[in-house]
């Protein structure tokens, strides 16, 4: 289908006045490309943010898991309160032990994969 002369007018006015306008107004609204080194950071800021959260998940599950276990232990070992206070004890000072490492002021640790 051959386009009619009318739209070949209308197409050559609007290459004639608007192609310049909107070549001007791409050049003026470009978008600004950032530096290497800001993907960098963000990407930095990500892995520490993610980190943290594992090691914090990690904590979590290991106090759930000896709550778990020490509660077993509690119900088998005929409900042995001396037992059951020590290992508690134990575990908390084991959990404090590891949270120090872990989050310890200027401790940096990378996460091994």
């Amino acid at each position: 289908m051959k386009k009619s002369n009318d739209d070949l007018d209308d197409q050559q006015w609007f290459e004639d006045h608007i192609t310049e306008a909107v070549s001007r107004f791409d050049a003026v609204h470009a978008p600004h490309i950032p530096e290497a080194l800001q993907f960098e950071a963000l990407v930095e800021g990500h892995k520490k943010e993610l980190r943290r959260r594992l090691w914090k998940e990690l904590l979590l599950l290991s106090f759930a898991a000896c709550v778990v276990l020490s509660l077993m232990l509690w119900m088998t070992a005929e409900r042995n309160l001396v037992f059951f206070v020590i290992f508690q004890a134990s575990i908390a000072a084991i959990g404090i032990g590891i949270s120090s490492a872990a989050f310890g002021r200027g401790k940096v640790r990378k996460w091994r994969s």
